[in-house]
């Protein structure tokens, strides 16, 4: 049986639903999971008990959150010597014209910052913008950013979901095989 952790940063939730996708489809393919909210957990196990090791975040204003960074951070050497792959949850990976510039910016960026890291995969999947979970400065900022890409005169939503769910769970099956 395969032992998978998956650590992760999530600001308002929707890393962690995108988490709890991936914990189902791995552990119905025979995986045991461990899924950890690296703001509030710790590894029930050492790094080198797992097989797999999928660290990711949510993107907010161009950053990962600070746990999966302190963790890698911290991890390094660790880290270098498994099997990891690394994953981001934003709205930018659901734009056609971004998709390279987040890849670059969230994920190739980590790899260059920490060489030693060698993941076998990286994940790229949109996100959701949910105005209501903002505090007024961010709500302004993301609305600025977001209205830029609508068309002219069209309303801008509460909610919008990117979330692009077989892709999420192909990644994760993929990771497995």
């Amino acid at each position: 049986m395969t032992k998978i952790a998956i650590c992760y940063g999530s600001r308002y939730g929707t890393t962690t639903s995108v988490v709890q996708e991936m914990t189902k489809v791995a552990e119905e393919a025979g995986a045991q999971v461990d899924a950890i909210a690296l703001k509030t957990h710790t590894l029930p196990a050492t790094l080198h008990e797992y097989d797999l090791i999928i660290i990711g975040s949510g993107i907010q204003i161009g950053k990962w959150t600070k746990e999966p960074l302190e963790f890698i951070k911290g991890n390094l050497e660790a880290l270098s010597k498994q099997k990891i792959a690394l994953f981001v949850v934003c709205w930018y990976a659901a734009l056609p014209d971004s998709i390279d510039i987040a890849q670059s910016e969230y994920l190739d960026a980590i790899t260059a910052e920490y060489p030693s890291l060698s993941p076998v995969s990286t994940g790229l999947f949109g996100g959701v913008i949910d105005f209501k979970k903002y505090n007024f400065v961010t709500k302004a900022l993301v609305k600025r950013v977001v209205k830029k890409r609508m068309p002219e005169g069209e309303e801008l939503p509460e909610k919008m979901d990117f979330r692009d769910w077989d892709q999420i769970r192909g990644w994760i099956s993929d990771l497995l095989q």
